[in-house]
């Protein structure tokens, strides 16, 4: 009780606390638990791997870990207490930020003392302030200057734009796994949920690659620990089903962003569907059928704990028979058995996917929304069958949604036992989820964004085929005297140019109008990377004469090509052509729209995106929460997703 009277105005609202203690009972620490989440070493016993290390080092890891904390409170007289104030100061963390829960020593590390007075009872600033200067410091002022502390950067506008989380300057053979990311990041004061989290590695791979890894793995404390007020609570197991879409695979990828969403947000049991044949993906060497874990890593630890997922077989298993909640008709009992494993597309297949889907419709919830015509809202009073109260939140929803009609998620749809998505005309999702979905409370709103960029992410075999092509380009760039960017990226400049079935002729334009709309966005003998779905590279001629051109066949070999899934060009040309120093995108394109995003997520500005159709050319660089469906991505998607506000146009 002492402890939480001495300290509580130290912590913020909402703030989990890490305890470093050699107290067993942790009954003790009710009177803390009852208004913060609590954490100790022995919560991470298996995810640290502490059972094989030597016992002895379980003390000297919980001094690592509390002087990691955004503030401190330490036992005075402790020696323990006094070497993790010492590691805070190695670290450049302002001692105005470490306390004792012993009140006349309270802010003991608030004072300067030059000349210690007791020689254990606590340790002092002069141990670590200003070591690496030729003079002695006197005072915290100079010493904040000296030390390079986060406090210090906080002291002008022109220090924080340079105190961007994790943006540092990029040396040979350094490798760059910070959080931050350009101008989609934020200082780290203004990122909580960053606490905790390390930038992702990708590791199949036979060469270094991981400044590609745009994701976060593990996640923030704040985010392993997350628990949507939405969730279902009940004993029973609640489903979530859903048709892939029938267009190509960029509008398929966009409308499982927004089921795996509402998946998290609702905490029930998503259910894939069958692997089926994909429009415009080939038929790879030994099957002509796919499903997202082909693409994506759903099946990873971390991810199983956001997202409980299993089959169709398993779900029928489980529910579809004459004793389950969900039966099925005897008479489609045959076509379903045929079709839960594999499906194909056409109904005059026996193993039609819609023998599934039309079971699905017949025993759930189909809820009839139109991304065009409606948006989707998780509100917690409305949820509880309450009006919003927070006048803040109704503008936001009312800005949000615009002439679009709402729709908020509430009890009775929660009480289904299934709910399934159709993929209908008038139901399709093709849509970005941060459109057609939104969280009234932005610090959830901006956790269903980090779980998309954090977990759908393409394989790490994807990553790595990208990665050699991109080293590759950018090795001939640095010889042009081109230069790399903060992240990893530039030194050469990339095209997206659609030329397949797009319905939308007007921006199918000649090689000619490509050029002439884009020539002044290239710098002079800089290398262009298209990815094309034109075979035809004549085509191109016009804009060779002006460019050396590079295409994803001319790494066929390097990058090992020849062995992977053929499904996976399209996504490494999304990778390569996103980590041009600038790009020109096809408008209307979900493709082009994914590398803008993928762009955004390393913290590129959209200001050096571009698209070749003239009256949009130049649409990327202007501030819109939200506007078409489909026919771009919105920095809202990924501009300031670690903090817990809505961004706005004052941080693009």
């Amino acid at each position: 009780q002492e402890w939480y009277q001495n300290t509580m105005d130290i912590w913020e609202q909402n703030e989990i606390l890490y305890i470093a203690t050699d107290e067993k009972n942790k009954t003790f620490f009710n009177p803390l638990a009852q208004h913060h989440t609590l954490r100790f070493l022995n919560d991470y016993w298996d995810v640290a791997g502490l059972e094989a290390l030597d016992p002895n080092f379980m003390g000297m890891i919980d001094t690592i870990v509390a002087s990691r904390g955004r503030a401190f409170a330490g036992t005075y007289f402790s020696t323990f207490t006094g070497y993790i104030n010492r590691l805070r100061g190695y670290y450049g963390m302002s001692m105005k930020q470490s306390y004792y829960s012993f009140l006349p020593k309270k802010e003991a590390m608030h004072v300067w003392e030059e000349h210690p007075k007791s020689s254990f009872s606590q340790e002092y600033a002069i141990g670590w302030v200003g070591i690496d200067g030729d003079e002695f410091v006197h005072g915290f002022e100079r010493s904040d200057e000296m030390s390079g502390s986060r406090e210090a950067e906080d002291k002008t506008e022109a220090q924080d734009k340079d105190a961007v989380v994790a943006v540092t300057e990029r040396r040979e053979g350094e490798e760059i796994n910070e959080l931050g990311r350009g101008v989609s990041g934020l200082l780290m004061s203004q990122t909580p949920a960053l606490l905790g989290a390390e930038r992702g590695n990708i590791f199949d791979c036979d060469i270094n690659v991981n400044n590609l890894a745009y994701w976060n793995d593990p996640q923030g404390f704040r985010d392993v620990n997350f628990q949507s007020p939405f969730a279902n609570m009940g004993n029973s197991t609640k489903y979530i089903s859903f048709e892939p879409d029938r267009g190509g695979w960029n509008n398929i990828r966009m409308s499982m962003e927004i089921i795996f969403n509402f998946a998290v947000a609702t905490g029930r049991t998503l259910v894939l569907p069958p692997d089926q044949p994909i429009y415009l993906l080939k038929a790879g060497k030994d099957k002509k059928e796919r499903g997202f874990a082909d693409f994506f890593p759903l099946y990873t630890k971390a991810f199983k704990e956001r997202i409980k997922i299993i089959s169709t077989e398993e779900f029928l298993r489980r529910e579809g028979g004459v004793n389950g909640r969900l039966p099925i008709r005897p008479e489609k009992r045959d076509l379903i058995e045929k079709s839960k494993v594999t499906c194909g597309t056409m109904k005059k297949f026996d193993n039609w996917c819609g023998n599934i889907f039309e079971h699905y419709s017949d025993v759930g919830y189909v809820p009839q929304l139109n991304p065009k015509k409606n948006c989707f809202i998780f509100d917690e009073d409305e949820y509880h069958g309450k009006k919003i109260q927070n006048q803040e939140r109704l503008e936001y929803i009312e800005a949000f949604c615009d002439d679009r009609d709402k729709v908020y998620f509430n009890m009775t749809m929660q009480d289904s036992n299934l709910i399934h998505f159709s993929s209908e005309k008038n139901y399709r999702l093709v849509t970005n989820f941060y459109y057609f979905l939104i969280f009234s409370d932005p610090i959830m709103d901006n956790y269903m964004k980090r779980f998309v960029r954090d977990f759908l992410h393409y394989h790490d075999s994807i990553y790595c085929a990208a990665g050699k092509i991109i080293q590759s380009v950018q090795q001939d760039g640095l010889a042009r005297g081109f230069e790399l960017d903060n992240e990893g990226g530039g030194a050469y400049s990339a095209l997206h140019v659609r030329r397949g079935d797009l319905q939308f002729k007007k921006v199918k334009i000649s090689a000619e109008e490509w050029y002439e709309n884009t020539k002044e966005i290239w710098e002079q003998n800089e290398i262009l990377y298209i990815a094309t779905d034109e075979r035809n590279k004549t085509f191109f001629e016009p804009i060779a004469k002006h460019h050396t051109l590079k295409f994803l066949d001319d790494y066929w070999d390097l990058a090992g090509l020849g062995d992977m899934d053929p499904n996976y060009m399209g996504m490494i040309d999304t990778i390569v052509a996103s980590r041009g120093r600038a790009f020109a995108g096809t408008y209307f394109s979900t493709f082009s729209g994914y590398i803008n995003r993928l762009r955004g997520y390393y913290g590129m500005s959209m200001k050096d995106s571009y698209y070749s159709f003239l009256p949009k050319k130049n649409t990327m660089h202007k501030w819109e929460r939200s506007g078409s469906a489909f026919a771009k991505e919105f920095p809202a998607g990924w501009i300031g997703i670690d903090g817990d506000i809505w961004a706005s146009h004052d941080r693009f």
